[in-house]
């Protein structure tokens, strides 16, 4: 299956799978996305995974509970154009001396070229589901629509579930206009969830049809608001 919710049950976890880590404050509300880093013949939900991801700080070596996986069925050449992706990423912020969190991070758009005078990118800024979605393009897999017109809105109450370690950073309105933010909301976010909901679909569709996220896939599984989804359609 291509995305699962883990339970008691172990599941194998290969390197570079998808893992969503549930938000405290609610359970299904997936709160955090990262890289798994190395493979797990057995994983259970109740154990510490190794992960990569943008904490934020990049982390190459952190680590989170994977409260479900979504999967691609990478090949051998698509984890190395990962592998390869993650590194020219924190070289990018080793060679810009990087020290602050926010210099590292942006909440929308999902991923954002930060450029010289002469529009020489120096490095870029993700959320952590942007720094996954851009680490699957670089291997040829588009997972998600992420122009940010037909995104749901989420407003502010939403995105403190989504991002706990920075309630007081977003009750700040010169932070939120730094995080990509700025005003009252809401907002086109790419949330976390929207990647497992997007890999919880047929191997095909995955490599050959962008997701486009609905209401409610902030949860995996997505929970549909009513019982219509976008332009009427049914959920």
């Amino acid at each position: 299956m291509p995305a699962q919710r883990v339970g008691s049950a172990p599941i194998a976890i290969r390197q570079f799978e998808v893992v969503g880590q549930d938000a405290s404050s609610e359970p299904g509300f997936v709160g955090h996305v990262a890289l798994a880093a190395e493979e797990r013949a057995s994983y259970a939900a109740s154990a510490v995974l190794p992960v990569l991801h943008m904490r934020p700080p990049l982390e190459r070596e952190g680590e989170c509970y994977a409260h479900c996986v979504g999967s691609a069925d990478l090949t051998v050449d698509e984890e190395l154009q990962i592998r390869l992706f993650c590194e020219e990423v924190e070289s990018e912020y080793e060679a810009a001396r990087l020290g602050g969190l926010l210099e590292q991070y942006v909440i929308c758009p999902h991923v954002k070229d930060v450029r010289r005078e002469d529009q020489t990118v120096i490095y870029r800024r993700f959320s952590c589901v942007g720094f996954l979605l851009e680490a699957y393009r670089e291997a040829q897999i588009d997972v998600l629509w992420t122009d940010l017109a037909p995104l749901p809105l989420v407003g502010l109450d939403a995105l403190k579930a989504q991002y706990p370690r920075f309630v007081r950073f977003l009750d700040r309105p010169d932070v939120r206009d730094q995080l990509g933010i700025g005003g009252d909301g809401p907002w086109p976010v790419v949330l976390a969830g929207y990647i497992l909901n997007g890999l919880a679909r047929p191997e095909r569709e995955i490599r050959t049809t962008p997701y486009l996220a609905r209401p409610g896939d902030e949860y995996f599984p997505a929970r549909r608001p009513g019982t219509q989804g976008r332009s009427g359609e049914p959920s």
